[in-house]
């Protein structure tokens, strides 16, 4: 069957509600169920039964409601249930403003309160609310991460408590709040309708309700009270839900619509519960407002689109992820280990979940199953087969598109879905693991060699013939080693002689390999249709080939000459089939017509083979008769009769009877009296056959007699426990009549109150108005824009100013600051203001318009008098004027920078000028000294050269060596005055830093005493520099460090990167530098060296900073100096 129904936490219950709760269930009797069922008191059930309409809204639903309320009668026969979206933290009017719209009574629900008809009743603020017996019952909101969903939680207590009585309306609002909810009370047989997408001010609530295929009727606010008050007046509303309904729905009508389905759908719900189905039945015709069964048989004859319906509201279920967590907990602790036991990583893991829905079980099946195989040794391939008889619902399966559910929690909505389009989807590894396809699993065969079949809440509404039927089934497709998962109210019942209890609490068993095999039936069996007599006539057998054409004649022959005289009787007693020669028994009956079999039976039949049939249909077993006198043709035949009941997958007993004339009595030989004697025997003969057939019928008038006094004692213990169920109801109704008069007291002691009530609310209501005056007009008076918003960023209030500024309507009250498009726009509006709500700090941005005007956005908390922030205030301000003023003066100011740097800079030039006057007296000083050393030691040469001789070669090339040292000292010197002179221009192009490095390294004669080492980051990049500015640099300090370490030593260039910089560090171990001088250490002409101008630092300061970079030093006394040099990463050419 695979299909309908399923996934349910609780099999389907009678009549619940007011009535149930105030008497006893009456307990059918076996014996005589239809005498039983003519002593009930319809006239109490039905005064007491009437439907109650569940109605949800938040945002614009008031509007609504307050348009349905006008139109409905003041004596509709129903029980109204508002559930309105409240702001927990004010006291709600919406009793009072009801009030003033309807001729109902409008109440506030208090705890416990019963519902009555022709009466409204409001949900409190700050509360949830549910239905139990007829009573509202209100608990506490709890504050929890998931969003409150009042709707959905009040509709689906309602379904369970009034199933086919109830009601679900959904008017105007912004959430999905009540989708679950009609889902629900559809399930259960109530009626579900939406407001339609023209008259609803916010349509998203109706719309997801409309969207997920759980509403009948879409209509405006007038239209759906018009809707109501035509179902409350439907004749068979009063029966709703009571024994009553099921008369209302004949057998015979029953067997027609199934035999419609049948044909029309291909599948047979002949054995499926029938209160469930009749309950679907009566909500299709109050919902097409057909009040006789007749009628609705000729429109689903006529209408193709209502069968399907009918079939879609047979096949509704009620589903969600992650139900009954206990149970999916024990797979993980229980089950899932004992399936991976001796499993090796490449053999699958087999699960069937039948009736599998929309999906939502197999995939809470599925995520369960990965969560656990994340610790397991091995992680085999998984494959689920899910299977339904609905082709619809498998559709949205595979999809596995879902709206959020409070019972996903965050970790898993990560993990394994994906949002789409304001929904979820399940990811596609887990889509693939999942199978979805078309089976009744009461027709079709099954899938084998499974570890685990879940089948929750499926078997509770099949009749047992196919529950019989199911179970041996699952014993067959599973493993040795399988699992099978049943439903809270499912059980293997005597099936325990295949599967062994592995959890009694959770429904879980496991199969028992050592069994013997139970015959399994993979077909449907369709049930005989009455008024079709099979008639064996000779035709052509179609289809088959010829030896099969020839056998199929011979056992029609043999049927037709051979067979024992049978018949084929119904529940009736009438026959529907002859087989062979009947004529011997049967005869028809003067007068009108008919096919009873009793009516027809020979003089001496009747009465043995009605208490043949009577024996028959109360044991379940073959009966015989044997020998019994039957008057035929004049004369006494002894015929033997045997009823067989016959097996039928419908519930009505059919039988087979069988006559066959009784073999001759031995007629007596002749005697020692002669003729006398013979004649004697004769007599005697026939005196014992009269005695014979006498006793025959004695006996079974007492067999008649005494089935006549069993019905009779039945139906006195019937009358006796009606009589003592009348006696509990008068008592009932005369407690009731006390009650009723104690709460006439208590209704006039409320009276007054509420009167006192009003008048404090009339002085309330006059203070109201005056504070709201004085706001208005302050509002109107303040010359800004100025938004008022709550705490979900909805907007209260705002002024004239901000009307006509951003375009603004009355509707737009109630709308989200979000959804609307602000001019000037303001990048995520919302996090800001909820960033204010929850800081409790006041926020001021400047925005720019689409006309390029400037304003100022204050955001602040909105506080309340008892200081509790509910929500901000945002105000905009006009600061053109300012921002063009700040716009002039920073024009102002650059160009008084640009005047400054240009006077600095004639001032630097100034003052190098001076410096280099200072330094021509210097370098005359410095340069006359190694003139006057190279004039001697030339002078020297000479000298050496005339007095000749190899040894005076040797002096003349030592000679000539310190002459070449000291012209590059003045070479040096000159090179510095020259770069330090004038203004390095750098010509950029991109350089590698590395080869940068190793040519200046190469450039220069580093004594063996000093180990240089280099160190650069990983995939350092090319910077954009002049290579021979920079290698200069790099020369004067490397120049420098080797200076300091006389001795030798250790010198590290180092080169890394951040956001912005590359930085290049060289840290000598020499002798560092004092801090008196490390200050002036990068000023001209500053030396510490009795030889040197001191232009090298600065020369190395000047052209590092040609490249708007920086230079700078670290050091210790007797430990080194490091030089940092900072150049800019993304410099462009």
């Amino acid at each position: 069957m695979a299909q309908e129904l399923v996934n349910r936490k609780r099999p389907m219950s009678k009549t619940k509600g007011v009535a149930s709760t105030r008497r006893p269930r009456f307990r059918p009797i076996k014996s005589a169920p239809t005498r039983r069922a003519k002593t009930i008191d319809h006239a109490t059930s039905v005064d007491e039964s009437f439907p109650v309409v569940g109605i949800g809204a938040s945002a614009g639903g008031l509007e609504a409601f307050t348009q349905l309320l006008r139109e409905l009668p003041p004596d509709i026969n129903m029980a109204l249930v508002l559930v309105q979206h409240l702001d927990p933290t004010y006291k709600s009017l919406l009793t009072e403003l009801l009030s003033k719209t309807t001729k109902l009574p409008v109440t506030e629900v208090t705890d416990g309160m019963q519902v009555k008809p022709r009466n409204v009743y409001v949900i409190p603020p700050n509360t949830s609310m549910t239905i139990s017996k007829g009573a509202l019952h209100l608990t506490p909101r709890v504050e929890v991460d998931r969003k409150h969903m009042p709707i959905d939680h009040f509709f689906q207590s309602l379904s369970l408590d009034q199933n086919g009585r109830a009601i679900g309306v959904i008017l105007s609002g912004t959430s999905m709040d009540g989708v679950q909810g009609l889902k629900a009370i559809k399930a259960e047989g109530g009626i579900t309708i939406a407001q339609d997408e023209k008259s609803a001010k916010y349509y998203d609530l109706p719309r997801s309700a409309v969207a997920a295929g759980f509403v009948d009727l879409v209509l405006a606010p007038k239209e759906i009270a018009q809707e109501l008050t035509k179902i409350s007046e439907h004749p068979y509303v009063p029966y709703l839900e009571t024994e009553k309904a099921e008369e209302l729905l004949p057998q015979s009508d029953l067997e027609k619509i199934f035999s419609l389905l049948r044909k029309g759908k291909g599948v047979d719900f002949t054995d499926y519960k029938h209160a469930t189905i009749k309950r679907r039945i009566l909500r299709r015709m109050l919902i097409l407002k057909i009040n006789r069964m007749a009628n609705y048989l000729k429109y689903l004859q006529t209408n193709p689109g209502e069968l399907n319906s009918l079939f879609q509201d047979i096949l509704i279920n009620v589903t969600a992820f992650f139900r009954e967590p206990a149970t999916l907990e024990a797979l993980k602790t229980e089950i899932f280990p004992n399936i991976l036991k001796s499993r090796s990583a490449e053999d699958p893991i087999r699960i069937w979940i039948p009736g599998c829905s929309t999906g939502e079980e197999v995939y809470s099946v599925a995520m369960n199953l990965l969560e656990y195989l994340d610790n397991a040794r091995i992680k085999p391939p998984i494959q689920i087969f899910a299977t339904d008889v609905n082709e619809n619902v498998l559709e949205k399966a595979r999809q596995g598109v879902y709206s959020a559910s409070p019972s996903i929690s965050a970790e898993r909505l990560r993990r394994f879905f994906v949002k789409t389009n304001g929904s979820y989807q399940i990811n596609k590894t887990i889509r693939k693991m999942c199978i979805f396809a078309k089976q009744n699993v009461t027709a079709d065969p099954p899938f084998s060699k499974l570890d685990l079949i879940v089948c929750r809440n499926l078997l509770i509404y099949l009749g047992p013939p196919l529950q019989k039927k199911l179970l041996p089934i699952f014993h067959y497709a599973l493993k040795p080693t399988g699992f099978l998962v049943l439903g809270d109210f499912e059980t293997i019942g005597e099936f325990d002689n295949i599967f062994s209890v592995a959890n009694k609490r959770l429904k879980i068993y496991s199969k028992k390999p050592m069994v013997p095999r139970t015959p399994l039936d993979f077909s449907m069996k369709y049930g005989i249709e009455l008024g079709h007599v099979n008639r064996l006539e000779a035709r052509p057998i179609e289809g088959l080939v010829p030896e099969q054409a020839i056998f199929k004649e011979a056992d029609r022959i043999l049927l037709t000459k051979y067979s024992p005289a049978t018949v084929v009787v119904n529940s009736d007693l009438e026959i529907i089939q002859f087989r062979g020669r009947t004529g011997l028994f049967l005869e028809p009956a003067p007068g009108k017509a008919s096919l009873n079999v009793l009516k027809m039976a020979r003089e001496g039949l009747m009465t043995n083979l009605r208490a043949a049939i009577d024996r028959a249909k109360t044991s379940g077993d073959t009966v015989r008769k044997k020998e019994i006198a039957i008057k035929s043709d004049g004369k006494y035949v002894d015929v033997n009769l045997e009823v067989v009941p016959l097996k039928t997958s419908t519930n009505l007993p059919y039988f087979l009877i069988a006559f066959e004339e009784a073999l001759p009595r031995p007629i007596p030989g002749p005697t020692t009296g002669g003729a006398r004697g013979a004649k004697y025997a004769r007599d005697q003969m026939a005196e014992d056959r009269k005695l014979l057939h006498l006793e025959q019928e004695l006996s079974a008038n007492k067999e008649y007699l005494q089935s006549i006094i069993q019905d009779n004692e039945s139906a006195i213990e019937e009358l006796r426990a009606a009589n003592e169920e009348i006696q509990s109801s008068n008592e009932e109704l005369q407690s009731t009549n006390e009650e009723l008069e104690t709460a006439k007291e208590e209704l006039q002691s409320t009276n007054e109150e509420l009167t006192t009530v009003n008048e404090e609310l009339q002085n309330r209501n006059l203070e109201l108005t005056q504070v709201n005056d004085d706001i208005t007009n302050l509002l109107v008076s303040a010359n800004l824009p100025i938004i008022m918003l709550g705490n979900d960023l909805r907007i209260r209030r705002f002024t004239p100013h901000a009307e006509k500024m951003f375009n603004l309507i009355a509707t737009d009250v109630g709308r989200s600051i979000i959804d609307i498009n602000l001019n000037p726009k303001t990048p995520d509006i919302g996090s800001l203001i909820t960033d204010v709500i929850d800081s409790v700090t006041p926020k001021e941005i400047e925005v720019k318009d689409n006309n390029g005007r400037w304003y100022s956005i204050w955001i602040r908390p909105y506080r309340t008098t008892d200081n509790k922030i509910d929500g901000a205030v945002i105000a905009f301000v006009d600061i053109d004027r300012i921002k063009q003023a700040e716009e002039r003066l920073k024009a102002h100011t650059e160009q008084l920078e640009e005047v400054v740097e240009e006077r600095t800079r004639m001032l630097r030039n100034s003052t190098r000028m001076a410096a280099i006057g200072e330094t021509a007296g210097m370098v005359g000083h410095d340069l006359r000294n190694p003139l006057q050393t190279i004039i001697n030691t030339v002078h020297l040469a000479m000298e050496s050269m005339k007095s000749g001789g190899a040894p005076q070669n040797l002096r003349i090339e030592k000679t000539l060596e310190t002459i070449r040292e000291q012209a590059d000292f003045m070479n040096k010197i000159v090179s510095d005055l020259q770069d330090y002179a004038r203004q390095p221009k750098p010509s950029f192009v991109e350089y590698d830093l590395q080869g940068l490095i190793d040519d200046t390294r190469s450039s220069i004669s580093i004594p063996t005493t000093v180990e240089v080492l280099t160190s650069f980051e990983p995939d350092f990049p090319k910077l954009t520099v002049d290579p021979n500015l920079l290698r200069r640099a790099f020369t004067n300090i490397i120049a420098n460090a080797l200076q300091a370490m006389p001795d030798g030593g250790q010198l590290k260039i180092k080169a890394w990167k951040n956001k912005e910089l590359a930085t290049i560090s060289f840290q000598d171990t020499g002798k560092g530098i004092p801090e008196d001088i490390k200050a002036k250490i990068f000023n001209p002409l500053f030396t510490t060296r009795d030889k040197g101008v001191g232009l090298g630092l600065a020369v190395a300061k000047q052209l590092v900073e040609s490249h708007h970079g920086d230079i700078k030093v670290s050091s210790k006394v007797g430990e080194g100096t490091t030089f940092t040099v900072e150049i800019p990463l993304d410099r462009k050419i």
